[in-house]
C-alpha cells in the first residue's frame, strides 16, 4: 500500500480539507482522516478576506456565496469609553478581497471536506488516527482504526470508541491537521502556551441579537470590557455567534455551583455594549467553553511531515484568524509538498520555505495581539485623529494580508517592528 498515496492528512477541518482539495487538484493523490463524523459544531465562525484566494482557486466562491452572510469589515466597541471605530475591507492596501464570510462552521467545514472529495481527495470520517509510524527520524506512516458511530451499535449496546482494528496506512507525507487536539505535536511533547495569553473563551449562538444595517449587517462587532472581549458574530438568518474571552482571573472568581450559563449572564452585564446587543435575545444553545486558547509548537515540519492549522500553534481569536491561517496554510503546504513528491525530497529541509512563510504570518498576528492585550494596539484601535496610513495598515491586518513569500510590503515590516512577539523559550 505504499504507492497508494502522496499525503495522508490527520483531520478533516478547514486545514486539512483545504490541503486535500489543493493536492488534489495538482493531481495528488491524499487520504484524510477524520475522527468525526461531519457536520458537527465548532466555534472559530469569523472568516477573513484572503482566505478567498484559496478558496477562488478551488472553485468554492460560488458555493460559499450562496450559503454564507458577507462580512465587509469590523466593528470595534470600548464598552468603559464608549469609542467606536469601524474599518472596511475595501480600504485595505490591496483592496482586491473587500469582502469575507461569517460561516457556521458545521456547514462550512462539511463543505470543504465534501468539495475534497469531490476534486478526487479519499475521505474516511469516523477514522481515528492512533500514531503516526515513524523509521527512525522520517514519518512514513499511520496507524488508524474506524471508530463505531452511534448507529453502528448492536440493538441494547453503547457504540464502542473503537470500531475496528488498527491497520497501518503509509504515504512519503503524513500531515496533522489535527487542530487543537495537536495529536504530533503532543506526542513529540514540542507544545509551549504563550505567554499573557492564557485566557478562556465562553460562547453560545443567540437569535433576535442587534445588529447593524444593509451592508453592515455581517461585520464582527468586537465590544472590548474590562476583563476581556465579545465577539458577536452574525450568521445569514436570525442567528449570531456570541463569545466572550475572558482573563484567568476572571475565570478565578467563578462563584461555587456557577453554571456556564450563569457566568456567561454575569460577563454579559459587565459591558453595556454587551447587555444592550442581548436584551432582547434568546439563547438557543448552551454555554461552551476553551481554556488556554494560545499555544506555540517549536517546529512545523520535519522528514516526511508536516503541521497545518491549528495542530502548528492556535492564536487567541481576537482577529479570527484560526480559519484563515489554516486555508491559507494548507494551500501553501500543497505547493510545498507537490515540489517535494517530484523532486523526491521530503526532508526537512524541503518544506523549509513552507514554515518560513506561515511563521512570518502567525508572528505578525502574535505580536499584534500580544501588543492589544498589552494596551498601546488596543489605543491605536480607537485612535481619534488616526492617519490615513495606518488605517490601511490596520484594516489590511484584519483582512489577512499576511503572507508575503515573494515580497514584504513596508507596511508588514512596520507592524513587526513595532510588535515584535513575545516567543516561548523550547530550550
Amino acid at each position: 500500500m505504499t504507492d497508494r498515496w502522496d499525503a495522508i492528512i490527520l483531520g478533516g477541518g478547514p486545514g486539512g480539507s483545504t490541503l486535500a482539495a489543493s493536492l488534489a487538484r495538482l493531481g495528488r493523490r491524499a487520504l484524510v482522516l477524520e475522527r468525526e463524523t461531519f457536520p458537527r459544531f465548532h466555534i472559530g465562525e469569523s472568516l477573513l478576506p484572503h482566505s478567498r484566494e484559496v478558496f477562488a482557486r478551488l472553485g468554492l466562491e460560488e458555493k460559499l456565496d450562496a450559503r454564507f452572510l458577507r462580512k465587509y469589515g469590523a466593528r470595534f466597541l470600548c464598552s468603559s469609553t464608549g469609542r467606536t471605530r469601524t474599518y472596511s475591507f475595501a480600504d485595505a492596501f490591496d483592496p482586491r478581497f473587500e469582502f469575507a464570510y461569517q460561516v457556521q462552521r458545521d456547514a462550512f467545514d462539511e463543505l470543504l471536506l465534501r468539495h475534497a472529495a469531490e476534486l478526487g481527495a479519499e475521505v474516511r470520517e469516523s477514522w481515528e488516527a492512533v500514531e503516526v509510524v515513524f523509521e527512525g527520524s522520517r514519518a512514513v506512516g499511520v496507524r488508524a482504526r474506524p471508530r463505531a458511530r452511534s448507529g453502528d451499535a448492536a440493538p441494547g449496546e453503547a457504540a464502542r470508541a473503537d470500531g475496528g482494528d488498527v491497520v497501518e496506512l503509509r504515504a512519503p507525507v503524513i500531515v496533522d491537521a489535527t487542530g487543537r487536539d495537536t495529536l504530533l505535536a503532543s506526542r513529540m511533547r514540542r507544545k509551549a502556551h504563550l505567554a499573557e495569553l492564557d485566557k478562556t473563551a465562553l460562547f453560545a449562538h443567540y437569535e433576535g441579537v442587534v445588529r447593524e444595517e444593509g451592508i453592515l449587517e455581517g461585520n464582527i462587532q468586537l465590544v472590548i470590557f474590562e476583563h476581556g472581549w465579545f465577539w458577536f458574530i452574525p450568521f445569514r438568518g436570525a442567528l449570531t455567534s456570541v463569545g466572550a474571552v475572558v482573563s484567568s482571573s476572571w475565570i478565578r472568581g467563578r462563584r461555587k455551583g456557577e453554571s456556564l450559563d450563569e457566568l456567561f449572564d454575569r460577563t454579559v452585564a459587565q459591558s453595556g455594549w454587551a447587555r444592550e446587543f442581548l436584551a432582547n435575545a434568546r439563547r438557543t444553545r448552551p454555554v461552551g467553553a476553551l481554556a488556554d486558547f494560545s499555544y506555540r509548537i517549536d517546529q512545523l515540519a520535519g522528514d516526511g511531515w508536516l503541521f497545518v492549522g491549528d495542530s502548528g500553534g492556535f492564536l487567541d481569536p481576537l482577529f479570527s484568524t484560526g480559519a484563515h491561517l489554516a486555508v491559507k496554510g494548507a494551500d501553501l503546504a500543497a505547493t510545498a509538498i507537490h515540489r517535494a513528491l517530484e523532486s523526491g525530497d521530503t526532508s526537512r529541509a524541503a518544506f523549509a520555505g513552507y514554515e518560513a512563510e506561515v511563521r512570518y504570518a502567525v508572528d505578525l498576528f502574535l505580536g499584534v495581539v500580544q501588543g492589544f492585550y498589552k494596551g498601546h494596539f488596543r489605543e491605536i484601535l480607537f485612535e481619534q485623529n488616526q492617519r490615513p496610513t495606518m488605517r490601511k495598515l490596520i484594516t489590511s491586518m484584519l483582512a489577512g494580508d499576511v503572507f508575503h513569500s515573494e515580497r514584504r510590503p513596508q507596511w508588514a515590516s512596520f507592524l513587526r517592528q513595532q510588535y515584535p512577539p513575545d516567543l516561548p523559550d523550547f530550550a
